[in-house]
């Protein structure tokens, strides 16, 4: 981290304070990690001291450093640490030189394991199939990376049939061979004329939420998620927040006891320059190795999140517990009324990851001990099975209070909002439903669903506080600005712009600022007021007035936290 004077006079600029009237201002006067001031030059100016540095921002834009309710930055982070990049790659020649590099560097016998091609996480703009070749190499060509090491290129994308390929060495490791069947579940296994495996697997290969056990068995077998990158890939993942902007996130989803530590690890050791609050998940799904907990096991993590609360730290906060009721569309488990067919062509009405039974036990513990639940929804189904059972629980214990929080509602109804919100929950939102799912949900729901899919403006006049999140992407919190403002399906470019989706272009920020802040209960964060804390961001353009289709080529100029500069692009004095 770039420390810089513990004063610091930032002025010549438009700075949009997202404070409840949402003021506009020229100049901010930081101290001590604090904002002192915000107002005009020609006001802060008597009040910096003459040992204060100055910040011109020659005409630049200031927002708060944006919040992100749903990032995933542990889990994207330690999966992508140990990786072979290849994101970029333009034919077969680039990427055997790559991952030849990295078994160079490796024992013989330790497995070699790349990113897909193409930009994460949907590949809709980019994948393999841009390669000069047009296809994933298979193991004739991976092996002239090394035949001494195992070598996978992952499959990283709720999209499915995904496609992953192998080298030779890793198919033995994996036990496919000419004898394996052709399909295993929903997953194909390639070969050639003469009946011996190419390498490609494709199908339900990914490595979360696969819903496939023969999918899932490879993954067993992979050692994608290995503990001792989770620290050094959490804090290469805060660096690659901090270039976009972002200074606080909400770890609502999939965080285990020893992830948490993780982010307890990086605070005690310094290294933690990001707001993080985080709720532990209350079951175990969604990996490979994932099964139900023992009623035992279940009670104890219960018990250690009550105990683990802190809503106070001014940098790591806890804060309760999270269940997850359905699933998303390409999983064919999101929970809708009426059946429709998944990807493979097969009819669904989705599926839940929790029982009720237990899910009625976290809702119960929650509101006996006081404490915030995270509930995640996705279809119209799951509201209806989720609402009753919040309802019962409400009859016995207050829940107004507690202002627990739903999660993503891709879809959701007028009457489910307004129940939420006599509930009075919050809601964290996510665009990467309209942006990844949106021609799938039209072509397997028809397109009376895209009516409720991700309704903005339906959840903001129902009353409830709504944030934004990047999720399973675009990684990118200006295009998620973008799209709340577009509903653009990334596969065909097709805008879902009705009346329970149109909201503001403040509105949208504010969904990454103030009222995300709303959502986290976390004060002094998400506005540029006196007293807050001195996180803010420099961007290129006007996020209020540019034009819509460019806010997501936004530029992030200097990203400050805790009155340190985190990141600098160098444009600025």
């Amino acid at each position: 981290m770039k420390h810089m004077s513990n004063e610091l006079l930032i002025r010549n600029g438009r700075i949009y304070t997202m404070d409840e009237s949402d003021s506009l201002a020229e100049a901010v006067l930081l101290r001590d990690g604090r904002v002192v001031a915000v107002g005009s030059a020609r006001e802060l100016t008597p009040l910096a001291s003459r040992a204060a540095a100055t910040l011109d921002l020659e005409g630049a834009i200031i927002v708060p450093g944006l919040l992100d309710t749903h990032p995933h930055l542990l889990h994207y982070g330690a999966i992508e640490a140990p990786l072979v990049r290849l994101w970029d790659c333009r034919d077969h020649a680039e990427i055997v030189a790559r991952l030849a590099e990295r078994a160079a560097l490796s024992p013989p016998g330790a497995w070699v394991q790349a990113t897909p091609i193409g930009e994460p996480h949907f590949f809709f703009r980019r994948s393999y199939r841009d390669l000069r070749e047009a296809v994933l190499p298979d193991r004739r060509v991976l092996d002239r990376a090394s035949d001494q090491h195992p070598i996978v290129i992952q499959a990283w994308a709720p999209v499915r049939p995904s496609c992953m390929a192998f080298n030779s060495l890793a198919l033995h490791r994996l036990g496919i061979t000419r004898d394996t069947p052709d399909r295993v579940d929903n997953v194909w296994i390639e070969k050639d004329a003469t009946g011996e495996p190419t390498g490609i697997v494709t199908g339900s290969v990914i490595n979360y939420y696969g819903f496939d056990g023969f999918g899932a068995r490879l993954w067993r077998t992979i050692p994608f998620l290995q503990m001792a990158e989770v620290m050094p890939g959490t804090a290469a993942a805060i660096t690659a927040y901090h270039r976009q902007g972002v200074t606080g996130i909400y770890e609502n989803h999939m965080m285990e006891p020893i992830l948490i530590e993780a982010y307890r690890q990086l605070q005690r050791t310094g290294g933690l320059a990001m707001r993080v609050l985080v709720s532990q998940e209350a079951e175990s799904y969604g990996m490979p190795w994932s099964e139900p907990r023992s009623d035992r096991h279940f009670q104890e993590l219960l018990e250690h999140a009550a105990r683990g609360v802190d809503l106070e730290h001014a940098r790591l906060r806890l804060n309760g517990l999270t269940i997850m009721w359905d699933g998303y569309c390409f999983g064919g488990a999101q929970m809708m009324r009426a059946p429709y067919l998944d990807v493979y062509g097969c009819p669904t009405r989705g599926h839940r990851h929790i029982t009720p039974e237990r899910a009625e036990q976290v809702m119960r513990f929650c509101a006996e001990r006081r404490i915030r639940l995270n509930v995640l929804a996705m279809g119209t189904r799951a509201h209806d099975e989720v609402l009753a059972l919040l309802e019962r629980v409400a009859v016995e214990h207050e829940l107004p209070s507690l202002n627990w929080v739903l999660v993503h509602a891709t879809t959701i109804e007028p009457g489910h909002a307004a129940r939420y919100k006599r509930l009075n929950f919050a809601c964290t939102t996510s665009m990467t439903f309209c942006w990844g799912e949106g021609e799938l949900i039209r072509r397997s729901m028809g397109s009376r669903a895209l009516d409720d899919l991700v309704p903005l403006r339906r959840l903001l006049d129902a009353g409830l506080d709504v944030s934004g999140s990047t999720d399973w992407g675009p990684k990118n919190p200006w295009k998620q600005l973008e799209l709340a403002l577009t509903h653009e399906f990334g596969e065909s470019g097709y805008r879902n712009r009705g009346d329970a989706q149109r909201i503001s272009r403040v509105e949208a920020l504010a969904m990454l600022t103030r009222s995300a802040a709303r959502v986290m209960r976390w004060s002094g964060i998400g506005s540029i007021r006196a007293g807050g804390h001195a996180d803010l961001v420099v961007v290129d353009r006007d996020p209020i007035e540019c034009p819509v289709d460019a806010l997501g080529e936004t530029r992030v100029m200097r990203t400050i936290f805790d009155g340190a500069t985190v990141y600098d692009s160098g444009e600025l004095v």
